[in-house]
């Protein structure tokens, strides 16, 4: 009889046990999808590749959205190229997005700006291509403007960054 309660007792602990081991939280396994970068986003949206050995800059949206760019800018055996992919919200009707290439801060005395033109819809956002002969290498902020057709007032910038 000592026999059997002990066979009872590991039956018993064996079935506790399982019970245990069955009825205890599951530890949920964390899979973690890491966050693409703005630069991987818009490349994957305009299906379009910032080619190796051009400068890379984030531009921020500074006019309270949610907007963001990258651009690109290369001087190789003289020619100057500059790129802007943009993602932004339809502007309204009679406006538009302008980018600008920006040296300097305001108040300096080599302070400067071009425009780099009018940013065209493309699929998945805004885009501009500029080339020049001229180097602009040391103009090294970016801004996208929101201009009004006629408008004589200063435009409003919407994204900033610099090389």
């Amino acid at each position: 009889m000592g026999r059997n309660v002990v066979i009872g007792l590991i039956v018993l602990l064996g079935l506790g046990a399982l019970i245990y081991w069955a009825a205890r939280p599951k530890e949920e396994e964390l899979s973690v999808t890491p966050t693409p970068s703005v630069e991987q986003t818009l490349e994957e949206n305009f299906k379009y590749q910032i080619p190796e050995g051009f400068e890379k800059a984030e531009l921020n949206d500074v006019s309270g959205g949610t907007g963001s760019a990258i651009a690109s800018r290369k001087y190789e055996s003289g020619s100057f190229n500059h790129a802007v992919l943009a993602d932004l919200p339809d502007p309204e009707s009679g406006s538009f997005y302008e980018g600008w290439l920006v040296r300097g801060k305001e108040g300096d005395e080599n302070f400067a700006y071009i425009s780099t033109g009018i940013m065209s819809m493309a699929k998945g956002g805004y885009m501009l291509e500029f080339e020049s002969s001229v180097d602009y290498s040391d103009y090294t902020g970016v801004v996208v403007s929101l201009e009004k057709a006629n408008d004589k007032n200063p435009e409003k910038h919407v994204l900033e960054g610099s090389f």
